[in-house]
């Protein structure tokens, strides 16, 4: 059975029409929404058939019958030759009778009144009515997803309610349906946009959408190894990467050959027959991403993936702030002040955007006095406000403090860290917090300025609700001296210090960054170095997990070793390290490597940073024998090959292509690859370029030769759409005044 509930009153109306439509085939005319005079439907059989649609959200029987009695004198005065009424609600045989005696002169019978099962049989005799209303048929697919799959629907229990809240409120656009199109056509869709537009709900219900045609969801959150090791050959899958370059800036997110690895998964899905992937970024973020690596640009050149979010129609700006009203709990007199005129600010306001329409019909806004629309107004004029009021008027020290330190740590982190991070800075701020009043933050803040989720493995995540919450508390904690003092003495974990200037740098062309939190971070530099020292070899905050060394089962953060020797190599002339303390962090690191540990990717990025220093004379040769040793004895997968022969002929400057033993080892590795893997899963063109780098011209023809075999592979993954209508905008102001007018109904 499907869920009407999803749909708006207008859009039930539209899905009526629809059906209507094909059950008679004939032409039905829709009029404006609001006062109707009787009339939502008509069209012409013998005489003038009227119908009337009643959907009304979490509505009793007495009410609908209430409701349809008040329609008596319009029909009289129409007075068609047949009447019909069309409601969501699931009529029994003696309600519909009830109904049907109230417009006996226009019906021929109780079949007249067409009740929820009624419509329902209806789209499955119309499946491609159905089909025309995604947010409908997308539910009732994702649904039967879940419910076929629940090992699944348990793993994404953050992803499946986060979907589930968004669709009631999705307005189904053009740029939609672009999006569709370039996920048909390529795989892969890039949505790139300002902040607050909607990209992330329009990549969750391009997710959804493919939920539905028997797609697992994968989303990735940290960088894009996740993707790589979820990829199942015989599974149908669609991944989503949201702010994949970064929430603020792309040096968040993009390690050393981050980019070739995402170049390589969107090359991988591109041509493959059963799985997806959905992208989002901030539109600055992704042109600075663009100058700085030139496979993005080549790829988008290539594919065309990319669709730019950047506006919308003055017609979808209003359906959005409708979908949003009909789905909040926004007092009735709100409603009012609303369908009476206050819509108009908001709609063509300059500075419209989805979230601020989804804050200000949220529960962290007043909804329920007088003078709503004047709030919202003054919220559009100074979107900051939306978090300062909340921030500084309505929240304890000890709510205030939970916020900050969240935006110190990983997006999406474990309870017990933020829990950890919280107590210290209470403490340092003279400020008590206990399990219960922890506890309790957690619950004013849910729903408002923080998400809580459960990981795949059963772990509760906490996260700030949006980017713009981050970035107002960053904001906040540089403006306030005493605060950012008491977060770095009171940090808990390294990386709370590397988040923090991050924030404030920016990415590699300085655009993105805090320049008053940069400021006051060197102002307090004794202190932080001094936090720096204190937490280096403190648990990190970011998901822990298992990956595989030297063919043994490691567990714990991978990178993070590498990540925090990184970083005081990164800023030791900002804070003047002295080349001691760079000697020990160098030192350690060493000897981290020697016990076959770390994460190759990440060593690369700070080998290559620390030989090029200009203090690692005195020490470089320990860091490189370590570093050598441990590539050179872990030759494992194509990756590490590339790695280490980089490393000859780059750091080490030799010529390994003559090295006749080395060459006899790749191929013997190459061999084994392809005898014990599928084609699609190895990067041939690399083992290729290898292999012609060796001179072993046989195994680059048998290279070739599994190259083409790949491209051979079948498709099994048809993929069908019906094409979707859309009549002329209804952006006229006597269309605004009808839709909003309903709410004053």
């Amino acid at each position: 059975m499907r869920d009407f509930s999803v749909l708006s009153d207008v859009e039930f109306e539209e899905l009526v029409g629809d059906l209507l439509a094909a059950d008679n085939q004939v032409h039905v005319e829709r009029f404006s929404p609001g006062a109707d005079g009787g009339i939502d439907l008509r069209w012409q059989g013998d005489g003038t058939h009227v119908a009337q649609c009643k959907h009304y959200k979490n509505s009793t029987f007495s009410q609908l019958l209430a409701s349809a009695r008040k329609e008596i004198p319009k029909v009289e005065r129409i007075n068609p030759a047949r009447y019909y009424i069309a409601t969501s609600f699931d009529l029994s045989v003696a309600q519909k009778g009830k109904i049907y005696d109230l417009f006996t002169p226009w019906m021929r019978g109780p079949g007249d009144v067409f009740g929820f099962r009624d419509i329902d049989a209806m789209l499955t005799r119309h499946s491609s009515v159905e089909r025309r209303h995604p947010k409908l048929w997308v539910t009732t697919g994702t649904e039967l997803f879940w419910h076929l799959h629940s090992d699944i629907a348990n793993r994404a229990d953050a992803l499946k309610t986060r979907i589930e809240k968004m669709i009631p409120r999705h307005v189904v656009h053009p740029a939609y349906e672009r999006a569709r199109e370039l996920l048909a056509q390529n795989n892969v869709c890039l949505v790139s946009g300002p902040p607050g537009i909607g990209k992330t709900t329009l990549a969750q219900m391009l997710m959804a959408e493919n939920i539905t045609d028997g797609y697992e969801p994968i989303e990735v959150s940290a960088d894009i190894s996740e993707a790589w090791t979820s990829l199942s050959r015989g599974t149908k899958q669609i991944f989503l990467y949201d702010d994949f370059l970064g929430q603020i800036s792309f040096s968040e997110r993009l390690s050393k050959n981050e980019d070739k690895r995402i170049s390589d998964l969107i090359q991988r899905i591109s041509g493959s027959t059963n799985k997806k992937l959905v992208m989002t970024t901030r539109e600055y973020i992704l042109r600075d991403a663009k100058r700085a690596y030139e496979r993005l640009t080549e790829l988008d050149n290539r594919y065309q993936f990319v669709l730019e979010l950047d506006s919308y129609r003055r017609s979808d700006r209003a359906r959005i702030l409708y979908n949003h009203l009909w789905n909040s709990d926004v007092a009735i007199e709100c409603l009012r002040e609303i369908a009476r005129g206050g819509y108009k600010k908001i709609v063509d306001h300059p500075s419209y955007s989805p979230r601020v329409i989804e804050y200000c019909t949220g529960v962290g806004f007043d909804t329920q006095s007088p003078g709503y629309p004047k709030r919202f107004k003054e919220t559009l004029d100074n979107p900051e406000r939306m978090w300062r009021t909340a921030f500084e008027r309505h929240l304890t020290p000890e709510q205030r403090f939970l916020t900050m330190s969240l935006s110190t740590l990983p997006r999406g982190v474990d309870i017990s860290k933020l829990q950890e991070a919280h107590k210290e800075l209470s403490m340092r701020m003279g400020v008590v917090s206990t399990e219960t009043s922890f506890r309790e933050c957690l619950e004013v803040l849910e729903g408002f300025l923080i998400a809580i989720e459960k990981d795949g493995n059963g772990a509760t995540l906490v996260r700030h609700s949006n980017p713009s919450v981050t970035e107002f508390t960053l904001h906040r904690i540089a403006e306030d001296r005493e605060i950012l003092k008491a977060i770095i003495e009171s940090a808990k974990f390294f990386e709370q210090l590397i988040r923090l200037y991050d924030h404030g740098a920016g990415d590699i062309f300085r655009r993105g960054g805090n320049t008053a939190l940069k400021a006051a971070l060197r102002r307090d530099k004794d202190a932080f170095t001094a936090a720096m020292r204190r937490t280096h070899d403190s648990e990190s905050p970011e998901e822990n997990g298992i990956w595989f060394s030297e063919g043994k089962v490691m567990r714990g953060t991978k990178g993070a070793v590498e990540r925090r020797a990184h970083f005081w190599f990164r800023v030791d002339s900002e804070f003047d390290i002295d080349t001691h303390q760079l000697k020990i962090v160098s030192s350690r690191l060493a000897s981290y490597w020697e016990g076959g540990r770390g994460s190759k990717e990440d060593a690369e990025r700070v080998f290559d940073m620390i030989s090029t220093h200009w203090s690692s004379e005195d020490f470089i040769d320990e860091l490189h024998d370590a570093y050598h040793d441990w590539l050179r004895s872990t030759l494992e997968d194509q990756d590490d090959w590339r790695r280490y022969v980089d490393h000859l002929g780059g750091y080490c400057n030799l010529d390994y292509k003559s090295n006749k033993a080395l060459a006899a080892e790749f191929e013997s590795h190459v061999l084994s690859e392809l005898d014990m893997c599928a084609a699609h899963e190895l990067d041939l063109d690399d083992m290729e370029s290898m292999a012609d780098a060796f001179g072993l011209i046989d195994l680059s023809r048998k290279v070739v030769m599994a190259k083409e075999e790949a491209e051979r592979e079948p498709d099994h993954d048809s993929y069908e759409r019906s094409e979707a209508s859309f009549g002329e905008e209804p952006g006229s102001d006597d269309y605004m005044a009808s839709l909003f007018g309903r709410l004053d109904e």
